[in-house]
């Protein structure tokens, strides 16, 4: 089984939070790590890469703002091909694996939604080009996208006062054909990922992952 994790960890500067995420996601066995707000640098890199003591694909941030990571565990695949955004805002990641290929996107979306809309129209072109490009139509994405898919259900406070579905990822996730997972085994419930930290009851679900429609029956479970 292949299992998954994604994190957005709010900068891993600090030598011993790095150290103890490190170890938190390789207790949990995952063999794919998606991490957001990395707040790594090029310099970085080797160092980082010794501590996991595994393969690390890079997107850097600043020292205190956007950054992504894949990382690797004992991965029964073969990396095929990566590429990063300069910016820090998501890298993607194609690999075989038992004669099939796939692709990988981390993402971690803007606070601005004007660069919200740039940013997922040229995902969305950057996807349909590596899924020509490696014969493929197995896409998983994950990570802190800053956008609630249903503006009424995912948050607190509504900001409407019915289903209402984030014109960006609906437009986003059907050039792809892609699922919310988790939403569509959990219909009805409400759960969140990010909560505001003046503890004023806001809350949002942010963090998620999308995957290819013909990747639904392979999936054991999805869990925030």
């Amino acid at each position: 089984m292949l299992s998954f994790i994604s994190l957005n960890t709010r900068g891993l500067r600090d030598s011993v939070k790095r150290k103890a995420i490190f170890l938190f996601c390789k207790e949990q066995r995952a063999k794919c790590v998606f991490l957001q707000e990395t707040h790594s640098a090029e310099a970085d890199t080797k160092f980082w890469k010794l501590q996991w003591g595994d393969s690390i694909f890079f997107s850097h941030g600043t020292s205190h703002s956007a950054g992504v990571m894949i990382l690797l565990n004992r991965f029964p695949g073969k990396i095929i091909d990566h590429k990063s955004d300069p910016n820090g805002y998501w890298i993607m990641v194609a690999l075989e694996m038992n004669g099939i290929n796939y692709i990988l996107l981390c993402v971690y979306g803007y606070n601005k939604r004007a660069q919200n809309k740039n940013l997922f129209s040229y995902l969305s072109k950057c996807l349909e080009e590596w899924k020509m490009l490696f014969a493929t139509d197995r896409v998983i994405i994950g990570g802190d996208f800053n956008l609630s898919p249903d503006l009424w259900f995912d948050r607190i406070p509504s900001k409407r006062h019915c289903h209402t579905f984030d014109e960006i990822m609906v437009e986003f996730s059907t050039k792809a054909n892609l699922i919310d997972y988790w939403r569509m085994k959990n219909p009805t419930r409400k759960q969140f990922t990010w909560f505001n930290s003046s503890n004023n009851g806001q809350c949002s679900r942010l963090d998620y992952w999308l995957i290819s429609d013909n990747l639904v029956n392979e999936v054991d479970r999805c869990e925030i």
